[in-house]
C-alpha cells in the first residue's frame, strides 16, 4: 500500500479532526435540533457516536482509496498476536482490579462490572456496548493513524524499541507531574468521582503495559519518530479538556497521558508486528476488564 505524502496527510488530519472536535460539533447539533427529545434517539446516538467519531471516517477513506483491511494488518497472525494484545492489557487490568479492591468495590474495576452488579439491566448493557464500540473504534483509529503516518511524514528511521523508550520516558514524566499536582489540589473526599487510589494505580498499570511491550518486541523493527508519535498525540487529544481550574486541568492531563500510553503500545505493536490483531485484543481487554 502506498499513497502520496499529501494524500496521507489529508486522510490523517481529517480522521484526527473528526475524533478531536467531532464530539463537540455533534453535541452542538444535538442541542440546536433537540434530538434527544425524540424517543429512542439518545440510545441510538449513544451507540452510533463512538463509531462515527473514531472508525467511520477511516473506513470511508479506505474505501475511497481502494485500500483493504489486510493492508492495515487485520487478519495477520490471529492466534499469537491476539494473545499478545490480551497479555499487554494485563497490567492495566491488575491495576484496575487492585484499585477497586482497595476501594471496597471489586466490580467497579472492570468494564463488565455494572452488568454483573445489575444482573444484565438494559442501562448496564447499553453502557457496556458503548464502551466496547468506543475502545474498539479507538484502537482502529490508532492503527489507521500509525499506518498513515508512515507515508504522511518523512523522517530518519529508528528502532521501535528506542522510540518506545523515548516516548515512554516523556509520558512517565508528564504523568508524575499531573499526579503530584492532583494529589496536592484534591482534598480528601473531594475527588470528583476519581478515587485517589485509582489516580495512582492506573498510570502504573499503563507503564506496566509499556514495560511488558518492550519485552515482547521482536527484532530491530524500523520506524520513525513521527510514525510512533502520531497515535500517541492523537489519543491524548481526545480526552483532554482545557480548564482554568487547576484540579480539572491536572486530571485532564492525567487522562490524556493514560490514553497516550495506550496509543504508544498500539503504535509499537503495529510497527513491530505489522498486525492489527494484537491491537484488537488490547482494546477488547481494556473495554471489558478495566476501568480506564
Amino acid at each position: 500500500m502506498y499513497t502520496t505524502t499529501e494524500d496521507a496527510r489529508s486522510d490523517l488530519f481529517l480522521s484526527g479532526a473528526v475524533y478531536v472536535i467531532g464530539p463537540a460539533v455533534i453535541q452542538i447539533l444535538r442541542d440546536l435540533l433537540r434530538l434527544d427529545a425524540i424517543p429512542g434517539m439518545s440510545v441510538a446516538l449513544g451507540i452510533l457516536l463512538p463509531f462515527v467519531t473514531t472508525a467511520l471516517v477511516p473506513i470511508l477513506l479506505m474505501r475511497y482509496r481502494g485500500e483493504s483491511l489486510g493492508q492495515y494488518g487485520y487478519g495477520a497472525g490471529l492466534p499469537p498476536n491476539f494473545g499478545v494484545g490480551l497479555l499487554l492489557a494485563s497490567p492495566v487490568i491488575v491495576a484496575s482490579l487492585l484499585g477497586a479492591l482497595l476501594a471496597g468495590d471489586m466490580l467497579a474495576g472492570v468494564g463488565v462490572g455494572e452488568v454483573i452488579r445489575t444482573g444484565g439491566s438494559f442501562g448496564a448493557l447499553l453502557g457496556l456496548i458503548i464502551r466496547l464500540i468506543s475502545w474498539l473504534g479507538l484502537g482502529f483509529l490508532a492503527v489507521y493513524a500509525t499506518v498513515k503516518a508512515r507515508d504522511a511524514f518523512r523522517s530518519d528511521y529508528r528502532t521501535v524499541r528506542d522510540e518506545t523508550l523515548w516516548l515512554g520516558r516523556i509520558l512517565a514524566g508528564v504523568a508524575a507531574v499531573a499526579v503530584s499536582i492532583a494529589l496536592l489540589l484534591i482534598a480528601p473526599g473531594q475527588e470528583g468521582g476519581l478515587g485517589l487510589i485509582r489516580l495512582l494505580l492506573l498510570p502504573l498499570g499503563v507503564a506496566g503495559s509499556v514495560a511488558l511491550l518492550l519485552r515482547t518486541l521482536r527484532g530491530p523493527s524500523a520506524t520513525s519518530r513521527a510514525t510512533m508519535l502520531t497515535p500517541v498525540v492523537l489519543l491524548a487529544l481526545g480526552p483532554f479538556q482545557f480548564s482554568f481550574s487547576g484540579t480539572a486541568l491536572a486530571l485532564g492531563v492525567w487522562y490524556a497521558v493514560l490514553y497516550a500510553g495506550i496509543g504508544l503500545v498500539i503504535a509499537a505493536l503495529q510497527e513491530s508486528r505489522r498486525s492489527a490483531v494484537a491491537c484488537l485484543g488490547l482494546a477488547l481487554a481494556i473495554a471489558l476488564l478495566t476501568s480506564l
